[in-house]
């Protein structure tokens, strides 16, 4: 699944044996209590919204004098309009660059200069600014976050100068980096019709041509409180906190987003390869099947099938391609399920004089074993046990609460259904593994792509 996995957070990841009591806006749910108490987690969850439409989410934990705040804008590279690719990302380095009432390095000068970190990302569904900090600074991260959000500093020399700080990162990140080139290129070949064939730092011809104008209509359009949600993690008072973001969040005016409709990936019936030349030592493979998206019952099933294939030097694909037939260096894999229909992702980096159709060969019979022969009850009480310890461990901070918290809240729509990993996970059984082997693993539904050793940049297309 997608990665989300606050905290009067009392645990032991050995023995995960405690108790879970969810609270949410005030109303104590305790239905789910004893399956809940051998997961580890007990801690009190709040939801507040603000007339505007602003919604907060809060998990006082007073363990550690820390606070994580996290602003989620509702908006990721799946909401730009072809040609103005990469507007959602440039728009994470133009909230640095001076509001109405702060200067351009207020975030450095206020917060990181006393101890706190700053620091922001943008997905192909949201956009998520996160500071963590002593609770000492939460009155003015409040009202710096605030002050952003109701006036950003939108120049001309801001856009330019932001522009070829974004260039640059292309560059550095995609274009001069070989599995940057991979990554981009196979969900450009997987993804025909949807968004998520382009890459969420965007394209340079599209960046270059994004005006002030297309600025305003973005930010007006998304960065308002109707399309945002605050998550608050850590040692402060729910009731103090909320009386200051609603100081000054209340008198910004916030509406629902207008979307424009996503296009629906049509069924992929064929196969389709991308061969790539690049300056690398031995050649390397990225193979993606389109999958589900993370609110459809499969997923939990592609995490544990996943796990199983690539969890580690004792996993199926490690020990068949790796150890046994000496045919890559390195495997890995992940099913990766967003907001809408993603991709399960496989890489290798091929052996020297190992061609890819000799390991493509070797994985089909890999996944042709798992169809046939069925995993052990071993194998999933382990792939389980795997998935329930990076869950729970994710949680230790709360940043790390705060992100789990958010990416639910924002992938799924509420914030309650992050408990439901979990127990999904241990419902798992081996006959859903084999059928979403046989569902979602099929030849016809493979995006392959190579990268050979050779010229820098060549590029050949077969089977598009």
């Amino acid at each position: 699944m997608v990665s989300r996995k606050k905290m009067a957070l009392k645990f032991s990841v050995t023995s995960l044996v405690f108790a879970l009591v969810l609270t949410v806006s005030g109303c104590s749910t305790t239905s789910r209590s004893k399956e809940w108490q051998s997961l580890g987690l007990q801690f009190d969850l709040k939801e507040f919204k603000l007339d505007n439409g602003l919604r907060v989410l809060m998990v006082k934990d007073p363990t550690v004098p820390i606070v994580s705040y996290q602003t989620w804008v509702n908006v990721g590279s799946v909401d730009e309009e072809f040609g103005l690719t990469g507007l959602a990302h440039l728009f994470e380095h133009l909230m640095f660059k001076g509001s109405r009432n702060f200067g351009p390095k207020a975030f450095f000068q206020e917060l990181e200069a006393k101890g706190a970190a700053v620091n922001a990302y943008t997905t192909r569904d949201y956009t998520v600014y996160h500071e963590t900090f002593t609770k000492d600074l939460l009155s003015r991260v409040i009202e710096l976050e605030a002050d952003r959000l109701s006036g950003l500093n939108l120049t001309d020399l801001v856009l330019y100068t932001e522009k070829q700080v974004v260039a640059e990162e292309r560059r550095l990140r995609t274009e001069n980096s070989p599995d940057g080139r991979m990554q981009e290129a196979l969900w450009a070949l997987a993804y025909k019709s949807h968004p998520y064939r382009w890459p969420v730092i965007g394209y340079s011809e599209d960046m270059n041509r994004i005006t002030i104008e297309d600025l305003e209509k973005f930010f007006g359009r998304y960065y308002q409180p109707g399309n945002v949600t605050l998550v608050v993690v850590g040692d402060f008072e729910p009731r103090e906190a909320m009386e200051m973001i609603r100081n000054a969040y209340g008198p910004i005016a916030g509406h629902k987003p207008d979307r424009s409709s996503i296009a629906r990936e049509p069924e992929q019936r064929e196969p389709r390869d991308l061969i790539l030349q690049d300056a690398v030592a031995t050649t390397k493979l990225q193979f993606g099947y389109p999958v589900t998206s993370a609110e459809e019952p499969d997923t939990h099933a592609l995490d544990v099938m996943s796990n199983i294939l690539f969890g580690g030097v004792s996993s199926r694909a490690y020990n068949t391609l790796v150890e046994e037939k000496q045919l890559a260096v390195g495997v890995s894999g992940v099913a990766y399920t967003p907001a809408h229909p993603g991709l399960f992702l496989m890489s290798a980096v091929l052996r020297q004089g190992v061609s890819p159709e000799q390991f493509e060969a070797a994985w089909w019979e890999c996944v042709k074993r798992l169809e046939t022969d069925g995993i052990t009850q071993e194998e999933l009480t382990s792939a389980v046990r795997q998935l329930t310890i990076q869950t729970v461990d994710s949680v230790r901070t709360a940043h790390g609460l705060a992100s789990l918290v958010g990416t639910v809240n924002a992938i799924l729509g509420d914030p309650e259904l992050y408990k439901d990993d979990l127990i999904k996970y241990q419902k798992v059984t081996a006959q859903d593994v084999v059928r979403v082997a046989k569902k979602y693993l099929r030849k016809e539904r493979q995006n392959r792509v190579v990268l050979n050793p050779g010229r820098a940049m060549a590029e050949l297309e077969v089977n598009p």
